[in-house]
């Protein structure tokens, strides 16, 4: 097998490790919760720093966010640390 197969092999082992692994998780910044839910993005930024994480911008996993606004309600952005 010449150098290029092996380059192409390789590179068609590592796709199929990409295409089989679980689809990434979708993530919502805090100037996105801000505009959809009517809140500051001040707020929504402590939310994004109590429970998501800094990637590029404070964020939250959508899935995450969706199960702490149903644990707990409306009072969720006035419940958050100053």
């Amino acid at each position: 097998m010449n150098e290029n197969t092996q380059i192409l092999k390789d590179i068609s082992d590592k796709l199929d490790v990409l295409l089989n692994k679980k689809p990434m998780p979708k993530l919502l910044y805090a100037k996105d919760i801000a505009n959809n839910y009517k809140v500051n993005v001040s707020k929504a930024t402590r939310l994004c720093k109590e429970y998501g994480t800094n990637f590029g911008g404070w964020c939250i996993e959508a899935e995450k966010f969706k199960e702490i606004l149903q644990n707990e309600g409306k009072q969720l952005f006035d419940n958050l640390k100053e």
